[in-house]
């Protein structure tokens, strides 16, 4: 898919308060803010993720219909969703997990 700019980056109180617990310069921050640097150019760089396999709480808790995994390094992940408003197409960003917490919110582990 060709590369397409959100009008914003928005995060979830969830995201918003585990980026605002790293610390200054440490590598998770840094990951964290490069994915976000890399989805204000694009917001189609993450995988789509089947329908099928949405966790019920990104159901429940933020009324999903469309939710991408974006891999920060091998092992930490950023969920976001897509959303629609006046200004164009926001990318919030619901949650970064590491693997172990990946594997157990999608039903893998």
């Amino acid at each position: 898919m060709a590369p397409k700019k959100p009008s914003c980056i928005k995060a979830s109180n969830e995201a918003a308060v585990f980026v605002s617990s790293l610390r200054q310069g440490s590598y998770l921050l840094k990951i964290v803010n490069a994915g976000l640097d890399v989805l204000k150019l694009n917001m189609f760089a993450g995988e789509r993720m089947e329908k099928r396999k949405y966790p019920k709480y990104y159901v429940q808790k933020y009324g999903v219909n469309n939710l991408y995994k974006y891999n920060l390094d091998s092992s930490t992940r950023l969920i976001y969703t897509l959303v629609a408003e006046e200004t164009g197409v926001v990318v919030v960003a619901l949650e970064i997990l590491d693997h172990k917490k990946y594997e157990e919110r999608f039903g893998y582990g």
